[in-house]
């Protein structure tokens, strides 16, 4: 590619893509060979470049890869003004998103962008410009064309009879010689004809889940997670009975494969919708049961007696779900409807789970008698708001105005410093250039430089996070007033009006009530 750089100084960014996804396994398209031919580019007119970015396995389909994140944050704090690519199909495959980046992304922050193959230069005119409409047309295409490939394929497996899921399902393992059939896990299959033969013998889900606790028995959350995600479970040591019931309905345990449940929506999106029933994909003796199938069907007849319920009860929109929580343990404040006595009442969710092992207490409390004095804690609120507006002008002064003034200084602040950086590696990439600092020197300084940047770009992230919070907070205010006026108007609030004045209300264990509002320090108004 015949190229022509001006006087400009470029700081370049090389991005690299590999995906299979895309169907991108040949060897020209593997990293080291982008690589090469990008450093054998830079070489060839005298560049260099100040940072790499390489999303290996990452689809081209969409731009959520974690190095083009990376490479979009060093084009907003100007570390970078120049993105180089093998071809346009390794910046992105989608037709709109790419370009969206090319034709109106990089120009309007200033960023020249080379697809070196491609013949594209967007500071110059090239035949590859103008050829770049087709060419995001036709990596487009050819994404689509892949993943329809690839789902035919992966379909036509799963009519056969191939297990094609990533994990599977508890009392099972993939075959060590052929990952497509499943065999009996001699750890975990015991447990789960166990939990058929407890439950044919009359125990229910939970008494089942607590022997299988007591006896420590692994649960499916602690051998299926990794341990960043099994630390943000609740308490994934102990078995619950929606694991047993999730147990129970799967027929995998009788031999049977029932797949393509759900797919993606389209190529593009990593969103799965629902697939009719009749499309699923049942294949019956793919693999040893570890339930026979009477077994299965006595259990199924079983549930099926046990799962009644008022049809009046069902589905209904609770105004205070997911509002309320123990105070104890923080857990959310369940709703349940009580049979015997005819009535809504709320829990602790890990005391209503876990009270065998004594984790939490009861809150138990009436969902009717705890809704009336919620109602009457917010009038007694409202009225307070729309007597005493002073008051509450002080309040949005305290924690709204003032502390908005003090972060903008502080992310005014960091910008220039980081500004008055990016000018001092300017400054040592010209020395560097002009001879009058070698390689190391410069790599060490622009080192120490980028070190200071990142903690300075760290700072700034923060103090904008507590910025937005702040409008938030402030927009709060301002709509508030309409939101209590109406709330003092009408005998049903909505649970949108709630979600608008209530942040967070906690149950005591001496079932007192405390109402967390949106607007900070409002409590202290109506203790």
């Amino acid at each position: 590619m015949n190229i022509k750089f001006d006087n400009m100084t470029y700081k370049i960014g090389l991005y690299i893509r590999l995906s299979r996804e895309d169907g991108d396994d040949l060897e020209s398209e593997s990293i080291g060979n982008q690589r090469s031919l990008l450093i054998g580019f830079l070489k060839a007119n005298n560049l260099s470049f100040v940072d790499e970015y390489v999303d290996d396995g990452y689809s081209g389909g969409n731009f959520n890869r974690p190095d083009f994140k990376r490479l979009i944050r060093d084009i907003e704090s100007k570390r970078i003004n120049c993105v180089i690519t093998k071809d346009l199909s390794r910046l992105g495959r989608d037709y709109i998103d790419t370009g969206n980046y090319v034709e109106r992304y990089f120009p309007e922050h200033n960023i020249r962008y080379i697809a070196v193959n491609d013949d594209i230069d967007t500071f110059n005119e090239t035949s590859g410009s103008d050829m770049m409409p087709f060419r995001l047309g036709m990596n487009d295409m050819y994404a689509k064309d892949i993943s329809k490939k690839v789902r035919s394929h992966l379909l036509a497996m799963k009519k056969e009879g191939k297990f094609c899921g990533s994990v599977t399902a508890y009392g099972y393992i993939k075959d060590p010689n052929n990952k497509h059939h499943l065999v009996p896990d001699p750890k975990t299959a015991p447990i789960v004809k166990k939990i058929f033969d407890l439950y044919i013998s009359g125990y229910g889900s939970s008494d089942i889940a607590e022997i299988l606790t007591r006896q420590e028995y692994p649960t499916p959350i602690s051998l299926k997670n990794s341990a960043k995600k099994i630390d943000k479970c609740n308490h994934p040591e102990i078995w619950k009975s929606s694991s047993i019931n999730n147990i129970l309905k799967n027929k995998v345990y009788t031999g049977c494969l029932i797949q393509h449940t759900s797919q993606n929506i389209n190529y593009k999106t990593k969103k799965r919708k629902k697939v009719p029933k009749s499309e699923w994909c049942i294949v019956e003796n793919t693999h040893e049961p570890i339930v026979d199938l009477k077994t299965y069907e006595i259990a199924q007849s079983i549930r099926d007696k046990s799962n009644k319920y008022k049809e009046d009860k069902r589905c209904v929109e609770y105004v205070l779900s997911n509002l309320v929580y123990c105070k104890d343990c923080g857990a959310k404040m369940t709703i349940s409807y009580d049979r015997k006595r005819d009535r809504v009442v709320m829990n602790c969710n890990n005391y209503r789970k876990f009270s065998k092992y004594g984790i939490c207490c009861s809150h138990f409390i009436n969902y009717e008698k705890l809704t009336n004095t919620i109602y009457s804690k917010i009038r007694e609120m409202s009225s307070l708001y729309l007597n005493d507006k002073k008051e509450f002008e002080k309040i949005i002064n305290e924690n709204y105005l003032d502390p908005k003034i003090e972060l903008n200084k502080k992310i005014d602040s960091c910008k220039t410093e980081i500004n008055n950086l990016r000018k001092k590696q300017d400054a040592i990439y010209d020395d560097k250039f002009n001879g009058v600092i070698d390689v190391d020197t410069y790599q060490r300084l622009f080192n120490n430089i980028n070190t200071e940047i990142s903690t300075l770009t760290n700072k700034l992230g923060k103090y904008k996070k507590e910025l937005e919070e702040v409008k938030e907070d402030s927009i709060s205010y301002i709509e508030y007033l309409d939101v209590v006026e109406n709330f003092l108007n009408i005998n049903n609030p909505t649970k949108e009006m709630l979600n608008k004045i209530i942040e967070r209300i906690y149950i005591t264990k001496n079932k007192d009530v405390e109402i967390h509002y949106r607007i900070k320090k409002v409590e202290v108004l109506v203790t």
